[in-house]
């Protein structure tokens, strides 16, 4: 078993750091051309914003309120190199992306995110789903991998509670996560997404040298 203390980030290089971007530039491409689709209207994402950590930073790279309930999107990956991927809309996202597909948007200042209707929270979860199987096609491309992805799941909860639900496993061996932070901008709106790829214990060194070509440590 690894040692999460191991992997120094402090030590990224200059080609480390391009092919972060360069995962989060596919990614974010093929996000953009999905949800052009799915929304009936022009799309495009900002220039993502990527970090590197340990996975107990997490709660820090992810730019979201901490005071907040947040929609969460995760899966799995079941086959190949392992990891799971997850995507955080906070409370004005949700609102956004309601709004741009329905005729009013719900006051989430008096409700709750885990008071929407089933309607809203389906629609939360099929934007959040297309952002994270496209985020797969673009791994798989990076990585030269063939993974496949559990159905994707919603989940409302607080950035603290990712410790007790989606990484609880995770926490058990070395785990880095890898933060991708953009905008997707229509024409009338733009909407602040977070998305974590966190490579599982198991396949954890396949991962790391398929994404850098080389071993970090």
């Amino acid at each position: 078993m690894h040692n999460e203390e191991k992997y120094n980030f402090e030590k990224l290089s200059d080609f480390h750091l391009d092919a972060l971007q360069e995962v989060g530039n596919i990614g974010a491409g093929q996000a953009a051309t999905a949800l052009t689709q799915f929304l009936n209207r022009s799309t495009y994402m900002s220039i993502p914003n990527v970090a590197l950590d340990s996975v107990k930073s997490i709660h820090t790279l992810v730019k979201m309120p901490t005071d907040q309930e947040l929609a969460i999107i995760s899966l799995k990956t079941v086959s190949d190199l392992k990891y799971s991927l997850l995507v955080f809309f906070d409370k004005l996202s949700v609102a956004k992306i309601i709004n741009l597909m329905t005729t009013s948007a719900p006051d989430l200042v008096q409700t709750k995110l885990s008071e929407l209707s089933p309607l809203y929270l389906s629609l939360i979860k099929e934007t959040g789903s297309i952002l994270l199987l496209k985020y797969l096609e673009a791994l798989n491309y990076f990585l030269k991998a063939n993974s496949f992805p559990s159905p994707p799941v919603l989940r409302i909860g607080s950035i603290d509670s990712l410790d007790e639900h989606e990484l609880k496993e995770l926490n058990q061996g070395p785990s880095t996560v890898l933060v991708v932070e953009c905008d997707i901008f229509t024409s009338e709106r733009n909407i602040a997404v977070d998305l974590a790829i966190v490579p599982q214990s198991d396949t954890f060194d396949d991962f790391m040298k398929s994404l850098f070509s080389e071993e970090m440590y």
